[in-house]
């Protein structure tokens, strides 16, 4: 399954610093790996307990 977190570039993780190499969102890639290739999973994150603003 293809995991899109914050696609649009709204919620928390597009202004965080660990965005891209954060281990909330590579624990979630690696959960849904194996589910369905051809699905595609959108998913906003608005909080969360990692978040650390890179600006």
């Amino acid at each position: 399954m293809k995991l899109q977190i914050n696609p649009r570039g709204n919620g928390a993780c597009p202004i965080c610093l660990h965005n891209g190499r954060c281990q909330l969102q590579m624990a979630l890639q690696e959960a849904l790996r194996e589910k369905e290739k051809n699905e595609e999973l959108e998913l906003v994150i608005y909080t969360c307990p990692r978040f650390k603003e890179k600006f």
